[in-house]
């Protein structure tokens, strides 16, 4: 199962340089877990219109019938209501719609003229990107009803490698160069590129990185190596492309979003494992991850979000430390999330491992600590 999800992470992070290959990372999903069809796709929630969709079928006839009928979808609206990498069925989506959600689908045009007539009984369907006007999923269609953890455990671990690659998707999409090769794109952006071995040596920088070196605001070089002001970012970093050289799989939500720390030019970072890229990517062989640093103020996060991407949090967990930085006790998490308290107490002790805090109240402090650098720009 690790060389399967090994071939469907190198496939995906293959599509961040050529978005022609959504194809053949989608097929790979799609025999994993028995799918007919599998779609990805980014929405412009003001506009419904798609800067990025992708299928994969084996029946091109159904390929066609499906764009015919894609914006028949009566739960759009709901998109942006999905959980980031938490995969479910179509049950959940007549459940945000409301008691009539299941009637209004069968009624519509898609089930009638897609879903009826090549069999499909349900859908897994997955959040992999949430921007204030932009939302990302992947939908695989099935012939049958998902009831296996399995198929839902895999969905979800691939979830957070997808959220990776359309999230550098979208931010270089209006830069992209006409290369099948990373590193013709990446000189060209004017969003901040470092190459860096295990160590974090650098060992490449776009002209825009340099700069942000010069200005030494949120990231510097010590000794060759890159540092960031922020620790905790410099702390997530370096983790991120440890666990990407070690193991492209274990890696998983690690440097997505990752707060850079400036209150004065806010920004965010991801990594992009590189070990399985050097040959085609024109990169030395000690390259180990590509970070890109995302235009100033182009991501606005909450401090939770903050959190979550500094330490990697899972869903689940970052939901618990919402419920704590609004003050909830561990009795009041509990009822919130309707699960027995035990729950909340392991998932509080995941929490607390994972950030160095010891309880509720150095919880809530590290929160407020984290505040000011990725604040609102009109905040006061």
């Amino acid at each position: 199962m690790d060389r399967q999800l090994s071939e469907m992470i190198g496939a995906i992070y293959d599509c961040v340089a050529s978005e022609a290959s959504w194809p053949t990372a989608l097929s790979l999903i799609n025999r994993q877990v028995n799918g007919f069809l599998t779609t990805i796709a980014v929405f412009d929630t003001r506009t419904r219109s798609a800067s990025l969709a992708q299928i994969a079928c084996d029946d091109p006839d159904a390929i066609r019938t499906l764009m015919q009928h894609a914006k028949d979808v009566p739960f759009f609206h709901l998109l942006h209501r999905m959980e980031i990498d938490e995969p479910d069925t179509l049950e959940r989506m007549f459940q945000l719609y409301g008691a009539d959600g299941e009637a209004v689908w069968k009624n519509g045009d898609l089930y009638r003229n897609f879903h009826t007539r090549y069999g499909v009984q349900n859908s897994i369907d997955m959040a992999i990107l949430k921007r204030p006007f932009r939302v990302g999923t992947i939908n695989i269609s099935v012939r049958y009803q998902p009831s296996d953890p399995r198929i839902f455990n895999t969905v979800g671990l691939l979830g957070p490698h997808i959220r990776r690659a359309v999230t550098i998707h979208d931010m270089l999409e209006m830069e992209r160069a006409e290369s099948a090769i990373l590193r013709d794109v990446i000189h060209a952006l004017e969003h901040a590129v470092f190459i860096v071995a295990d160590d974090m040596a650098i060992l490449f920088a776009n002209e825009a990185a340099e700069a942000r070196l010069r200005e030494q605001k949120v990231v510097r070089a010590i000794a060759g190596k890159l540092s960031c002001i922020h620790d905790y970012a410099g702390n997530a970093l370096t983790n991120a492309v440890t666990l990407g050289a070690r193991d492209e799989i274990r890696i998983g939500a690690a440097g997505i979003d990752v707060p850079l720390g400036s209150s004065e030019r806010p920004a965010v970072a991801h990594v992009l494992p590189l070990k399985r890229r050097n040959g085609s990517g024109g990169y030395e062989s000690r390259a180990a991850a590509a970070i890109f640093v995302a235009a100033a103020g182009t991501v606005i996060q909450s401090a939770v979000e903050a959190v979550a991407a500094l330490f990697a949090l899972t869903p689940a967990e970052r939901r618990v430390v919402g419920y704590v930085s609004e003050g909830l006790s561990r009795a009041e998490i509990a009822a919130a999330q309707g699960v027995a308290d035990g729950t909340v107490k392991s998932q509080l002790g995941a929490i607390y491992d994972k950030t160095r805090t010891v309880d509720q109240r150095s919880l809530q402090q590290l929160v407020r600590d984290l505040s000011p650098p990725v604040r609102r720009p009109d905040e006061r």
